[in-house]
């Protein structure tokens, strides 16, 4: 009963192999999980962490063009109220006129390639003459607050003021003049006297635009202001910046030890400047501007990822450009964010290999304890000597499939003079009797038929499906084989092994319990042994040879 039960409640292996791998599988889909979402935590963190740097140099850039700007608005106030009252020496004092070095700093004036059109509509009202009169004294007066307006250490600029009708260009700069004159294009509908026009900046405010330089490798990058005069409109105050400058401003605004590319590029996401910061050779293809572009229409920040590249962008309002950084998975790795990913992954891979290493070694346990115990259950149930099933194993074993038969047959076998075998011969010929009677049985039997050591020199024979006529033959052709060989001992002497033989079928007696049948052929067995041995006994008072 004991064994019954433990048989019941014990887990198959197999089943056991599957709740292990069931458990490490759930283990593993967790941590990954886990690990995952702190992985998660971390891209959330870079993509703030590149906006910030992103919105940092933004920011710079934003507040030194309002900078500019407001120099500019100073500038046109002080240029109308010196256009106002130009003969008036007190209208505008400049730090020229204080130093009395009025020769300090020379305005360059350039001829600007007007329209013929525009230059006879000015002859045919006569005032030419004095309007540019007006402008160059108002200019004159107020030059020498055009370096306090533009120049500085960290973005130099060239400020410039351009008239409408005077046909004059004047700056402090010969070659920023000359750069000018050469963008100017009063045909073309486009540029800085499109959108100054009071048609299409009806409230004058400031604007920003980029001229390139046709026959050279240069943008120049302007701020401009609409000066009006007289309520009409007369010129254009602005200040012109080099790619150059640009570039550098923009690379002295970038974080310490920045790990990304930065451009710059105006509205149209053509490039005003290189790539300053950590260089990576990223070209942007047509559909990631493409992308960029459709982000910036609906907010004036963003990211994206392609392929290994991450993607900053940001509009600089007021400029009408957008800066953009890109970061290179290699790059990305030598910041605080990527080491805390390369040791995310690296305590992930660790786990990993610890539990894939802690499951086979469990389950390498669990088979070496399921062999074990398949092995002890074996020695359990069977004879160590000649592999045949003991009585315990036998009476299990028989136990188990006899309900599904209606009839079986048993047949009790018992060597003869096996006692004198141990005497004469020892113990060691009496167990190669036993190996050699156990294999003799096992040919004369059939495969669904069960053999059992039961006894010292005692076996049983199990013969499921089958009635006490088929028994009787099986326990004959036993006893036929058994005395057609005899065992050959080491010296070559022949020694007979013969068996007398009990037979009991369960149709005799249909009452009987399994252990009843087998002592009825038990006792056959022993009816047998008194008639003289070497004899099958089927019934109790009759011995068949």
């Amino acid at each position: 009963m004991s064994t019954s039960l433990a048989n019941r409640f014990r887990l198959p292996l197999a089943k056991t192999l599957r709740v292990i791998h069931l458990v490490f599988i759930s283990v593993f889909v967790l941590t990954t999980f886990l690990f995952w979402q702190q992985g998660k935590l971390f891209s959330h963190g870079y993509r703030t962490s590149q906006l910030s740097h992103l919105e940092s140099v933004v920011a710079r850039i934003e507040s030194k063009a309002h900078y500019k700007i407001d120099n500019l608005r100073f500038l046109k106030r002080i240029f109308i109220e010196a256009m106002d009252d130009p003969i008036f020496p007190g209208a505008a004092i400049v730090p020229s006129e204080i130093k009395g070095d009025s020769d300090s700093s020379p305005l360059w004036i350039g001829e600007l390639p007007l329209p013929d059109i525009i230059a006879e509509d000015l002859v045919a009202r006569g005032e030419e003459t004095m309007e540019v009169r007006q402008e160059l004294y108002a200019l004159r007066k107020i030059q020498g607050l055009f370096p306090l307006a533009s120049a500085e250490n960290e973005l130099s600029a060239d400020l410039y003021y351009i008239s409408r009708d005077g046909e004059f260009i004047v700056s402090l700069s010969q070659e920023v003049n000359s750069l000018l004159i050469r963008s100017y294009n009063p045909h073309e509908k486009q540029g800085s006297f499109v959108l100054a026009s009071p048609l299409l900046n009806p409230h004058r405010e400031p604007f920003w635009t980029r001229q390139n330089i046709a026959t050279d490798n240069k943008t120049l990058i302007n701020g401009s202001i609409p000066v009006d005069f007289g309520g009409e409109w007369i010129g254009l105050l602005g200040i012109a910046f080099d790619n150059q400058a640009v570039q550098e401003f923009l690379a002295d605004s970038l974080p310490e030890s920045t790990q990304s590319a930065y451009q710059l590029f105006d509205e149209q996401l053509q490039p005003l400047t290189g790539v300053v910061g950590a260089v990576n050779n990223v070209q942007l293809s047509a559909e990631q501007l493409q992308t960029i572009r459709q982000t910036l229409e609906s907010t004036s920040r963003g990211t994206m990822r392609s392929g290994t590249v991450f993607i900053t962008f940001g509009k600089i309002v007021g400029t009408q450009s957008v800066l953009i950084s890109t970061q290179t998975l290699s790059q990305g790795l030598h910041e605080d964010f990527g080491r805390f990913s390369i040791l995310l992954i690296t305590m992930w891979v660790i786990f990993v290999l610890f539990l894939w290493g802690a499951h086979r070694m469990i389950c390498r346990l669990v088979r070496n304890m399921g062999s074990l115990q398949r092995e002890m259950q074996h020695h359990a149930l069977h004879d160590d000597l000649t592999g045949a099933l003991n009585r315990r194993g036998f009476f299990a074993k028989t136990s188990q499939i006899s309900p599904n038969y209606v009839d079986y047959t048993l047949v009790q076998l018992d060597l003869d003079h096996f006692k004198k075998v141990n005497d004469v011969y020892g113990h060691l010929v009496g167990d190669n009797v036993l190996i050699h009677a156990t294999r003799r049985i096992q040919r004369a039997i059939r495969s669904q038929d069960i053999l059992g050591r039961i006894g010292g020199e005692e076996f049983c024979i199990y013969l499921p499906d089958s009635d006490l006529k088929a028994g009787i033959m099986v326990a004959t052709r036993i006893k036929w084989e058994l005395e057609a060989s005899a065992l050959i001992l080491e010296d070559g002497t022949a020694l007979p092994v013969t068996a007398s033989l009990g037979v009991a079928s369960s149709s005799e007696h249909p009452q009987y319990t399994l252990e009843q049948v087998q002592s009825v052929a038990d006792m056959r067995m022993y009816t047998a042994k008194a008639r003289g041995r070497n004899q099958v006994c089927w019934q109790d008072d009759e011995i068949q040879a």
